[in-house]
């Protein structure tokens, strides 16, 4: 069953059956996790009910609908529980913004939530087990309400009972587990434990992307003159590579402890990094957590402390479209290359000491592979090493060509 145009009434939930446009079109990815929904659970014998799992409020307080999606109050008729296993279920916010285009910005794995009324709407969340932090027993239960930074949704406050709040609950939104066994998430949920806060977002200034160009265009000609005809338009696709690594970017860079030394828990790692959508388990050996932010797949090592963080993007015969060393020198972080190694044309590795503000110094290795027949793999990928530790130059460094690190 696709949806295509949902009203909304008020601040009311969604149900699941298609209703006459009278405010704004639900975004397309919205609609798209909606459809994806219905897939799964006819695929699992079932059928679309009409149970409420949309809920459509102003999370950031910016005057437009958000979107909220609980896997665990969808109605699967004849399959009771297929998205709500061992009593947790996926929990979903996408951000529209002024083109009404919407983002994932939050997805975990939940007991329990509450939307509070307010401007903006809040979102309480309760957690249990692992989740809660280092120490935590399977028996443990956290909760927390989320707030808007900018960029995302970090853990502003624990809360010690999701029922105590002197706010109300917003319009059609109850205090609510993913999914109807549970009436009221977090009862009773003790606080969450967390490291430092998530460092201060860097963002890119109004005179980086003019400079940007300007220092492509230069270093192109110094190369080669004949560039002169057509460094213009490729420095606006490097440009485009720079943007189209900003999510990721800045994932690496939240991830980052303050202070060398500062042990980052794995719960801590999950709530900073509200935009990645993790899975249930991890997806391979020696992995602690792991998960999707667009078209990266994301991997964490190390536990209950976070070792590494990793971003990874393959895909068949496509050029990689990716530049977070660009990225990041466009956020104001420094990186001094430290080694190299190039296995022939379009493919190589790279590492790198970085220093960014308000952080401790970082490791990144960086490995990139163009595929060299249009039935070949390209890949992407960037590692970032958050032990806090200053990575020491190799002793054999080599020179690389590849242009990635050129420019800013």
């Amino acid at each position: 069953m696709l949806r295509i145009l949902v009203s909304l009434a008020l601040s009311l939930s969604l149900s699941s059956v298609a209703l006459a446009q009278t405010r704004p079109p639900v975004p397309s990815v919205v609609l798209d996790h909606m459809n994806d929904l219905d897939r799964r659970c006819v695929a699992a014998g079932g059928r679309a009910g009409a149970g409420r799992y949309v809920v459509a409020q102003d999370f950031t307080g910016d005057g437009r609908l958000d979107y909220l999606l609980s896997e665990g109050d969808y109605d699967c008729v004849g399959r009771p529980g297929l998205f709500r296993q061992g009593g947790v279920a996926r929990v979903d916010l996408f951000v529209v913004d002024a083109r009404n285009a919407a983002r994932r910005v939050y997805s975990d794995q939940l007991i329990g939530y509450r939307v509070l009324a307010g401007q903006p709407a809040k979102l309480q969340i309760a957690r249990q087990g692992a989740a809660c932090g280092a120490g935590s027993t399977a028996r443990t239960q956290c909760a927390a309400q989320l707030a808007w930074n900018g960029h995302g949704f970090g853990e502003a406050i624990a809360v010690s009972d999701a029922r105590a709040s002197s706010a109300s609950a917003a319009p059609g939104s109850p205090a609510t587990s993913p999914g109807p066994q549970a009436a009221n998430a977090g009862a009773g949920a003790a606080a969450v434990a967390t490291a430092g806060s998530a460092p201060v977002p860097l963002t890119v200034g109004p005179d980086v992307r003019p400079r940007f160009l300007a220092d492509c265009r230069q270093a192109y000609v110094s190369r080669s003159a004949d560039a002169a005809r057509w460094a213009d338009e490729q420095c606006v696709a490097d440009w485009g590579k720079i943007e189209d690594s900003a999510a990721a970017t800045d994932a690496l860079l939240a991830a980052l402890p303050a202070t060398p030394g500062e042990a980052l828990p794995l719960a801590s790692l999950r709530q900073r990094l509200a935009g990645v959508r993790w899975a249930a388990k991890p997806g391979g050996r020696g992995l602690s957590a792991s998960g999707r932010l667009g078209e990266f797949e994301v991997s964490v090592t190390g536990s209950p402390a976070v070792k590494t963080l990793g971003v990874n993007w393959g895909e068949v015969g496509a050029e990689p479209p990716y530049d977070i060393v660009g990225a990041m020198r466009a956020r104001g972080v420094t990186l001094t290359e430290i080694a190299c190694e190039e296995f022939g044309s379009g493919e190589w590795q790279r590492v790198f000491a970085g220093s960014a503000p308000g952080r401790a110094p970082f490791r990144l290795e960086l490995g990139q592979r163009t595929a060299p027949t249009a039935n070949a793999t390209s890949y992407y990928g960037a590692t970032i090493d958050l032990s806090g530790r200053v990575p020491a130059p190799s002793a054999a460094r080599q020179t690389c060509t590849n242009p990635s690190n050129m420019i800013l």
